[in-house]
C-alpha cells in the first residue's frame, strides 16, 4: 500500500503538513464514517458526550444554547474528569476491511477540555475463522492541541484491519476521528450474487457529468439514504436531448444480472428515465483506454419517484469492470445497486501450436549418447501434457521453451526421445541405439507452477484474513475491554486442491 511520498520510508508515523493532508484526503477513502457503515461499539466513558459523535459524517458544530443533564451539549466524545486510569478508549468497527494510511484526530470546539495525547490501535476480526485477535498499535501516543485537526500518516503496510481503538490520555473530549485507507473486501464465493457497485465491495465513483446538489459517491454507500442531500442530484437541464451520467468502477470483475435505482426522498425531482452501459478495461478511468467499448446492459427505461426501481439486465455472458448510469434528462437518485457474480481474473491461453513447434525444435537439438540411454515420454503422452498445460499463460510456456533449449546445450546425460527403441549389435560386443520414430512435442520441460495472472488491484480475501485462518483454534480469547465486543464479530474460509500426473510408460529394450 502506498503512503505520502514526501516522508521518509523508515518513519513509522509522521505529522502531515497542508499539502500532505490534501493528498491523504483525496487519495484515500474515509473508513470509519457512520454513513458508510462504521460503528462505535464501545467506550470506557461518555458522560458528557457520546462516542457515536466520533464517526458522524458532518463536521463538528457548536451549539451554546443546547444543554443536557450533565451540562452543555458537545458534538463529540467527552469523558468525565480525573480519570484514575491511564486513558479512556473507544472501539470502532470500520465500514469495511481495509488497509490504513492515516488519521485526522479532530478536537474542534474542545479547548481546555481536550486530551493531552492520543494513540490508535487496530486489529483484524474475521467471523468463524478466529478464536482470538490481537490489537496492534499503528499510531503511537501523539500530542494534541485544543480546537485543532491533527493529521498523521503511518508507514505503508499490507496489513488489513476491521476495527480500530482510539485511546485518549488521560481524559477529555475529541470531536471526530477520521480513518483513511483503502478498502480490501472479503468477497463471497464466485457463485454468490452480491452488489458489485457497493463501497463495501471496493467500488469507486470515477467521474460524473454534474454534482451540483449531491455527491455521486453517496450512490454506492451501503447504508440507506437519510434525505435528499444524502444522494446524487444534478442541476436542471435546459438543453434539448440532455442527459447526465455517473461512471463507477466495480469492486470486482463480474457478470451483471440486475440493477436497482433507489429514488427514496426524491419526489418531484427524480429522473424520468435511466439506462445502463458496461465495459471491461484495465484502466481505472476508461477515458484513457483507447480500446474501450461500452455495451448497453439496459435500454432507456422509466423511473418512478420514491421507490426502489428494479431492472433485469441483458444476459450477454460477458464480464464487466465498469458501469455507466445515464439519467434522462436530469434529477436525483438516493442509491444505486448493481448485482452480479464475481469472475476470476482473465488469464491468456497458451497458443499450443506455436509452443509445440518450438518445443519440438528444442528436442531435435538433444544429442544421443551411445553409451547410456534415458527414455523420455512418448509422443502421445507429451501431446496430452501439452493440452493439459493450456491454462498456463503464454509467457510461462515461452520460458519453458528457453529452458528446453538451455538443457539441450548443456546436458551430458544421454537422452533418447522415441516411441520405440531398437538395439543393433556391433563388433566387440558393443551396441548402437537406433531411433525408429520422431517426437513432435515435449511438454515435460514446461514449468508446472501456478498460472501468472495480470497485475491488478488486490481483491478478495486479504492477506491478513489468510493469516487469521491459520491461527490455532486453541488460542485463548482476549479478556481485554475489546474482547467483550469483538468476539461476536467475525468471516471467510477457503479450500485448496492439488493434482497429480502419472509417469509415462517406458518400453523395454530387446536383448
Amino acid at each position: 500500500m502506498g503512503q505520502v511520498q514526501s516522508r521518509q520510508q523508515d518513519e513509522l508515523h509522521f505529522k502531515l503538513d497542508v499539502s500532505d493532508k490534501d493528498a491523504l484526503v483525496n487519495k484515500y477513502t474515509e473508513l470509519a464514517s457512520s454513513a458508510k457503515g462504521g460503528k462505535v461499539l464501545e467506550t470506557s466513558d461518555e458522560l458528557f458526550g457520546e462516542g457515536l459523535h466520533l464517526i458522524k459524517e458532518d463536521p463538528a458544530i457548536e451549539d451554546k444554547n443546547r444543554k443536557t443533564a450533565h451540562g452543555f451539549w458537545k458534538d463529540g466524545w467527552e469523558t468525565r474528569r480525573h480519570n484514575k486510569k491511564t486513558h479512556h478508549t473507544a472501539i470502532i468497527q470500520l465500514a469495511s476491511p481495509a488497509t490504513v494510511a492515516g488519521f485526522d484526530i479532530d478536537t474542534s470546539f474542545f479547548d481546555g477540555n481536550h486530551p493531552a495525547y492520543a494513540s490508535v490501535e487496530a486489529c483484524l476480526v474475521v467471523k468463524d475463522v478466529q478464536d482470538s485477535y490481537e490489537w496492534k498499535e499503528i499510531l503511537p501516543k501523539v500530542p494534541l492541541n485544543g480546537n485543532s485537526h491533527h493529521f498523521y500518516g503511518i508507514k505503508g503496510s499490507d496489513d488489513v484491519f476491521t476495527h480500530v481503538k482510539l485511546n485518549m490520555y488521560p481524559d477529555g473530549g475529541i470531536a471526530r476521528l477520521r480513518v483513511f485507507g483503502k478498502v480490501s473486501p472479503i468477497f463471497p464465493d464466485e457463485k454468490t450474487t452480491f452488489d458489485l457497485a457497493s463501497f463495501n465491495s471496493g467500488a469507486r465513483v470515477i467521474k460524473t457529468s454534474d454534482d451540483s446538489f449531491g455527491k455521486p459517491s453517496n450512490l454506492i454507500l451501503p447504508t440507506a439514504g437519510a434525505n435528499v442531500r444524502d444522494g446524487w442530484q444534478t442541476r436542471r437541464a435546459r438543453a434539448e436531448g440532455h442527459h447526465d451520467w455517473v461512471e463507477i468502477k466495480l469492486g470486482a470483475t463480474g457478470i451483471l444480472e440486475s440493477l436497482q435505482v433507489d429514488t427514496t426522498h426524491f419526489s418531484g425531482n427524480s429522473p424520468d428515465f435511466v439506462s445502463l452501459d458496461g465495459c471491461q478495461s484495465e484502466y481505472n478511468d476508461v477515458q484513457y483506454d483507447p480500446d474501450v467499448k461500452w455495451v448497453s446492459l439496459l435500454q432507456k427505461s422509466e423511473v418512478h419517484a420514491e421507490r426502489k426501481n428494479n431492472y433485469n439486465l441483458v444476459k450477454s455472458g460477458k464480464a464487466f469492470t465498469h458501469v455507466r448510469l445515464n439519467i434522462f434528462p436530469d434529477g436525483g437518485i438516493s442509491r444505486l445497486r448493481v448485482y452480479g457474480v464475481r469472475v476470476p481474473d482473465v488469464v491468456a491461453p497458451v497458443e499450443l501450436e506455436t509452443v509445440e513447434e518450438q518445443l519440438t525444435q528444442s528436442v531435435d537439438d538433444l544429442k544421443v549418447n551411445e553409451s547410456r540411454a534415458t527414455v523420455v515420454p512418448s509422443k502421445a503422452t507429451l501431446l496430452a501434457a501439452a493440452a493439459n498445460s493450456a491454462k498456463t499463460p503464454k509467457a510461462k510456456a515461452t520460458k519453458a521453451v528457453k529452458a528446453a533449449k538451455a538443457a539441450a546445450a548443456s546436458t551430458t546425460t544421454t537422452t533418447v526421445v522415441q516411441d520405440e527403441v531398437e538395439e543393433e549389435i556391433v563388433g566387440d560386443g558393443q551396441t548402437n541405439v537406433v531411433l525408429t520414430s520422431e517426437v513432435s512435442s515435449v511438454t515435460t520441460l514446461v514449468d508446472e507452477e501456478e498460472p501468472v495472472k495480470k497485475a491488478s488491484a488486490k481483491r478478495g480475501r486479504p492477506k491478513g484474513a489468510a493469516a487469521a485462518s491459520a491461527a490455532s483454534p486453541k488460542a485463548k480469547k482476549s479478556k481485554s475491554l475489546a474482547a467483550s465486543v469483538l468476539d461476536e464479530d467475525d468471516e471467510t474460509s477457503g479450500t485448496t486442491t492439488t493434482s497429480t500426473a502419472t509417469a509415462p510408460r517406458v518400453k523395454k529394450v530387446r536383448d
